[in-house]
């Protein structure tokens, strides 16, 4: 059997036996060794040898793991017209413009709608973020202007709200008749088309598919995530769905697909309007899916919202632009109601939190749990943990906790942190890597991804550097070393 030994500058091993390589031998599409390239050849000596030179002058990294995307969303949203600041990278590779202003977003949106042939067709665009095209809002209005009979959405970067114009709001029956706390209205009662969060979910889940790409979607993430360098990425809102999930593992278990899924059903989500009973046996149907490729991962649990989206549940003294407090998508009590059953049965669980009052809040509901009952290793993880302080981070040290942190925060909205959300003070804090390496918490960094683009070397650039998008360096005790 050949054995093919590729020849590099450097070859990075995460083997501490290792103190310098430049050779890595392949075989079977395996690594089967790795090390200065005459000592490779040397133990390697009477085997069919090729030696490749093609990466001679470059560094040979391992696959990377994006530790929590969206990886559907991000291959179907690549489908959809762009209204984001910064540019997108295509599936095919090349990069769709970006739209810095909100002048940019609204031409973007007439060209959008002026190409759809069929009168009637939704138009869907997204990566919207008011937060850096000046705070400047979308209203129904002004989608009303580009067509006031084609339903027309835009969806925010963030996840976490959407923009709908009042045909898109009359196709959903959404009208003054709604009282949910997700849908939002101005000073006079008008409806703003903004719909948020839960309402969102809701929303987005009867009326507006992003999905809608089904497997062709998931195809363009895993592409998308191939460019990116990745090995294995996340599903980590996981919404199971009659037939989708058999379609989804049988996309990823197809030897063509070119990484690892790792998926976490969102319980959040799945409680709506579900028994506890219904949702475990759920779950335990789910995990029956698990194969080598297409395997279930932690189980997800979300608690507040978006910071730059003004969702996010915030400590004193609040949001500095003065925005109200965030929404409770899961408040502490019924969030441990919901996961003692599974902590219980020795599943690992992951739960969003971003403002601080929600960290607090998680921890403590974690610490419950573990009173409640004790586990050895339970690796549960908070997500994102974007304003945690030195005492949480302590406080989860000692209960074991893992944190997954934000690092790409730092450098799309790191500006509008310490200025328009929580403040100079807290923003040196933000994603807080360097407190996590010095106190020994397991911890790992992502993308969120299509939140913001999936390319881990840049998400490793932005914990190394803690540069803004302005240049302003961010908290610089809590960068890290690049090795």
């Amino acid at each position: 059997m050949t054995i093919t030994v590729f020849v590099a500058r450097s070859v990075v091993t995460l083997d501490s036996a290792v103190d310098f390589a430049n050779a890595v031998a392949v075989q079977d599409g395996r690594v089967l060794h790795t090390g200065r390239l005459e000592e490779v050849l040397s133990d390697l000596q009477g085997q069919d040898l090729v030696v490749n030179e093609q990466f001679a002058d470059q560094v040979i990294v391992p696959g990377f793991i994006e530790a929590h995307s969206h990886i559907q969303g991000e291959g179907a949203l690549a489908r959809y017209p762009w209204v984001g600041a910064y540019p997108r990278r295509a599936v095919d590779g090349s990069f769709q413009p970006g739209c810095p202003t909100i002048d940019d977003v609204i031409a973007r949106l007439h060209k959008a709608h002026e190409e759809l042939k069929d009168p009637t067709e939704p138009l869907v665009a997204v990566g919207f973020d008011k937060s850096m095209v000046g705070d400047a809002t979308i209203t129904r209005h002004m989608l009303d202007a580009i067509s006031e009979s084609r339903p027309i959405w835009v969806q925010q970067s963030n996840g976490h709200v959407g923009h709908a114009n009042t045909a898109m709001l009359n196709k959903a029956g959404v009208d003054d008749s709604n009282t949910e706390e997700g849908v939002h209205r101005d000073e006079t009662g008008d409806l703003t088309g903004e719909i948020r969060e839960l309402s969102l979910a809701l929303f987005l889940g009867k009326h507006v598919n992003l999905n809608d790409g089904g497997e062709a979607s998931i195809w363009d993430g895993g592409h998308l995530s191939r460019q990116a360098g990745c090995t294995m990425v996340t599903e980590l809102a996981f919404r199971p769905a009659k037939g989708e999930t058999e379609a989804y593992a049988a996309v990823v278990n197809n030897p063509q697909f070119p990484v690892r899924v790792r998926f976490a059903p969102l319980i959040t989500f799945m409680s709506v309007r579900k028994s506890p009973e219904k949702v475990f046996a759920e779950v335990q149907e789910l995990e029956k899916f698990s194969t080598d490729k297409f395997a279930m991962g932690p189980l997800k649990f979300i608690s507040d919202g978006s910071i730059q989206g003004r969702t996010a549940r915030m400590r004193w003294p609040g949001y500095c632009c003065g925005s109200p407090n965030g929404l409770w998508l899961g408040d502490p009590e019924k969030l441990y109601q919901q996961m003692l059953p599974f902590h219980k049965a020795g599943y690992q669980i992951a739960m969003h939190a971003n403002g601080d009052e929600a960290i607090e809040a998680g921890v403590g509901v974690f610490h419950r749990l573990l009173e409640a009952h004790p586990r050895f290793d339970h690796r549960h993880r908070l997500e994102h943990v974007q304003m945690a302080s030195d005492a949480m981070f302590r406080r989860m040290k000692s209960l074991g906790i893992c944190v997954n942190l934000f690092a790409n925060h730092v450098y799309f909205w790191g500006d509008t942190h310490r200025h328009d959300t929580m403040g100079p003070a807290k923003a040196r804090h933000l994603d807080a890597v360097g407190t996590a390496v010095r106190m020994g918490i397991p911890h790992s960094i992502h993308s969120d991804a299509p939140v913001t683009p999936l390319a881990p070397l840049f998400t490793m650039w932005c914990a190394v550097n803690r540069i803004t998008s302005s240049g302003h360096v961010l908290g610089e005790s809590e960068r890290i070393s690049p090795i």
